[in-house]
């Protein structure tokens, strides 16, 4: 290979990576090691360098859905190598200087304490069209790393175990969570790790810093699915231990009962069944079949001759199989669900309900068209029922606990609070249900739910302005941070009554709950309306 050519590719490359460095530095003005957070040594584990087409391309994250580069530079003497010329001859070079870069940086924030270097070939050259070759090198800072572990011991041990600190904020609860399911840096046993998780679930549910939690509950499934995809699942099934299949399994039940998504829900089925068939998992087995077994038999199922019940608080399912259409089906089917959330069954559940009635929803857009909330509108069919729903509704509405029954991240925003479709349907039907409302009201988390601001707008357009709705039309405004105009509202109080209605009960709130109201009027033209 000609050495002009192969120092111009590798000068290119590194060119590149200078290019890479200094963006990082521009980014992060006057940073040091552990200058942001207390367990946080540097940013970049992960570097991609593409080298196809007379281009180099540098991904900094190990995205599968990042097609973009974060730096692309030229290299017209790209098409000229072939290669296994670049195999020999480029890639050891590359490997030998990028390493002295790393160490060089130990005492800077652009590195963490490893980093996995990957360098991809595509030869256009090759008999198969456009095939990429990839090489992938592991960097490790010993030093670098024990300084992290002790670290990391510390914030642990000042935490969660003496509990004389809080979590700073969601970026080091993410750090965290990424660093002690980390095996590698922290050299932590299976087991430990699962006690670990129950003992600082613990502290932040004394601590009651909500926001904190949900996060630590969500990036802690994030990394054990990581460690359950790159580690686990590749290990030989006679090689693995115990302890790693016990950790799998908490994996998936940890999964079952904080997920928001119902595709969690299934992912998390699907590794039970592979540790019940593949690791022969009796545990695995049970939590499948029966659940946690904590729930007497006549809790957990109940058949007769109108309808067949059964629950499991592992998977957060409820089925109802409806076979005669009656009232007394559907109050059974209620009680049968009082009894188990007053009994301790999880209260962010779902719903899978059988029956040859017709497919009917409440007429509020947005309401996601799930199983659980088909269910409960088909109650709203018998009047009779209607005090009983108010007792499930009043048991199943808690804090931060919302109906399992969203597909996916992209319905996040129609998420709804357990009860919700019981206290909608209630409070669309009779004014006997407002204190109902108002109590819903209470339960939701501004942050946590947006779905209900159609409800809000069902509700104006069922009772529109008067003395008993509208205190509740503007309790609900300040119940989360919408992203709509409740254009219904601003052309029924172009009525002077109706306006006069409003500006006297604006009186019962502060200034800046005065403008969040009139603002979900009237957008940024409220100043001008309400004068």
């Amino acid at each position: 290979m000609d050495n002009t050519l192969k120092e111009k590719v590798i000068n290119t490359t590194f060119k590149g990576l200078d290019k890479v460095i200094e963006n990082e530095y521009k980014h992060h003005p006057n940073e040091k090691p552990y200058s942001c957070s207390a367990i946080q040594e540097g940013y970049n584990d992960y570097l991609r360098i593409v080298f196809k087409k007379g281009e180099i391309n540098y991904f900094r994250h190990n995205f599968n859905w990042i097609t973009r580069s974060d730096l692309k530079i030229v290299c017209e003497e790209l098409n000229e190598i072939k290669k296994d010329d670049f195999v020999k001859e480029i890639v050891p070079e590359i490997k030998s200087r990028f390493e002295e870069i790393f160490f060089r940086y130990k005492d800077s924030f652009l590195f963490r304490y490893k980093i996995l270097l990957t360098l991809e070939f595509v030869d256009k050259q090759d008999l198969l069209e456009d095939r990429t070759y990839k090489y992938e090198f592991y960097i490790e800072d010993k030093e670098r790393k024990e300084e992290l572990k002790f670290k990391m011991n510390k914030y642990i041990k000042e935490i969660f175990l003496e509990e004389n600190k809080l979590i700073k904020d969601h970026r080091e609860c993410y750090i965290f969570c990424r660093n002690f399911l980390d095996f590698n840096l922290m050299g932590y046993s299976e087991k430990y790790i699962i006690e670990l998780i129950e003992k600082i679930l613990q502290v932040m549910n004394s601590a009651k810093n909500r926001e904190i939690e949900s996060d630590f509950k969500y990036n802690t499934i994030l990394f054990l699915e990581e460690w359950t995809k790159n580690t686990f699942l590749k290990l030989e099934s006679k090689k693995v231990t115990e302890e790693q299949i016990d950790l799998y399994i908490y994996k998936a039940l940890f999964q079952l009962k904080y997920s928001k998504y119902k595709d969690d829900t299934k992912y998390a089925y699907e590794d039970l069944k592979n540790a019940m068939n593949k690791y022969h998992s009796q545990k695995a087995k049970q939590y499948l079949e029966k659940g946690t077994g904590t729930l007497i038999d006549e809790l957990v199922y109940y058949k007769d001759e109108n309808l067949e019940c059964k629950a499991n608080d592992v998977l957060a399912i409820i089925n109802i199989k409806i076979d005669n259409e009656i009232a007394k089906s559907y109050e059974k089917a209620l009680n049968f669900i009082i009894n188990l959330l007053n009994k301790g069954f999880p209260c962010s559940y779902s719903v899978e309900f059988s029956s040859k009635s017709k497919k009917e929803f409440l007429k509020i857009e947005e309401l996601v068209k799930s199983s659980t909330h088909r269910f409960f509108r088909r109650i709203l069919d018998f009047p009779e029922l209607y005090n009983k729903l108010e007792i499930y509704a009043k048991t199943a509405m808690k804090k931060f606990e919302f109906y399992r029954d969203i597909e996916n991240e992209d319905d996040e925003d129609k998420r709804a609070l357990s009860g919700s479709y019981a206290v909608f349907g209630l409070a669309l039907y009779d004014e006997k249900y407002f204190p109902l409302l108002e109590e819903y009201y209470l339960k939701l988390n501004d942050k946590y739910q947006l779905v209900h601001q159609y409800f809000i707008k069902a509700f104006i357009d069922r009772y529109g302005v008067n003395q008993k709705s509208l205190p509740l039309i503007l309790k609900g405004f300040l119940s989360g941070q919408f992203d709509i105009i409740f254009g219904n509202l601003a052309e029924l109080v172009k009525n002077e009554k109706n306006k006069k209605l409003l500006i006297k009960e604006l009186e019962n709130y502060s200034e800046n709950e005065k403008e969040i109201i009139l603002y979900s009027i009237w957008g940024e033209k409220w100043k001008e309306m309400i004068n």
